[in-house]
């Protein structure tokens, strides 16, 4: 997982703050009697490589089914606004797949980073996921890589104060991932996030030009020449490859 600094990230303050804060939000909840308490063996071994700081990283972006890319709302863009709205999982570009539509495409779609990942990942013939709430992506996402291994590689990008709550449950579910942080407009502290969790985020987030760089290099490695003719169907909040 790219970008961990922390030798014990057990020592990590902010992890505690997020942990301690959320026990009493439905997110805390669902997963203390989802995850913990259902799968407390895989919860364990999950914990104890979190905290000797197993990296697992993939080698090479194969694509596939059990690949999955997810991407935070608040990467889409507010001028102009999103056609799709922004707190949810929706893309018209990608929903109505105009890559392959002799259509005017919509302004905001023009430059959207969304679209432009969504686009490289189709490609892979992986899953595309516009990540929303913590409790959404627990049950979209989590949970059915912990039950049946839904998804074993991944790869997203997110804000930097939920960076590593984010990785304890990947390494519960045995995912393999790729991580990296928002440059700016992400959220620094709980009252920030827990306002973009429910919704309200009004600042448009970016990601580094070097790691906008690795990720197309990432999902391209393994593609001489990228499937063009590929499409996307919306399954519940993800988008499977037809």
């Amino acid at each position: 997982m790219k970008n961990d600094q922390n030798k014990n990230p057990f020592l990590n303050i902010k992890l505690w703050d997020f942990c301690f804060r959320s026990l009493i939000r439905e997110y805390g909840i669902k997963f203390i009697f989802l995850v913990i308490l259902r799968h407390p063996i895989m919860t364990l071994k999950g914990i104890i490589k979190y905290g000797r700081n197993d990296v697992k990283t993939s080698d090479q972006w194969a694509g596939g089914e059990k690949h999955i890319v997810g991407v935070g709302f608040c990467l889409k863009p507010l001028e102009p606004p999103c056609i799709s709205g922004r707190s949810n999982h929706n893309c018209h570009f990608l929903e109505n797949n105009l890559h392959l539509k002799d259509v005017k495409i919509p302004q905001c779609c023009n430059n959207c980073t969304i679209k432009n990942i969504g686009l490289l990942t189709l490609a892979t013939g992986s899953n595309f996921y516009i990540m929303t709430s913590a409790k959404d992506i627990l049950l979209d996402m989590y949970l059915p890589s912990i039950k049946n291994h839904k998804f074993t590689n991944g790869l997203f990008v997110i804000c930097r104060f939920s960076f590593e709550p984010f990785k304890i449950p990947l390494f519960i579910a045995g995912m393999q991932a790729d991580i990296f942080p928002f440059e700016s407009g992400d959220c620094r502290d709980y009252p920030t996030w827990l306002l973009a969790d429910n919704g309200r985020k009004d600042e448009q987030t970016v990601i580094d030009n070097n790691d906008s760089k690795t990720i197309n290099a990432i999902l391209t490695q393994s593609n001489t020449e990228l499937e063009t003719k590929n499409t996307f169907k919306k399954v519940g909040n993800i988008y499977y490859k037809k």
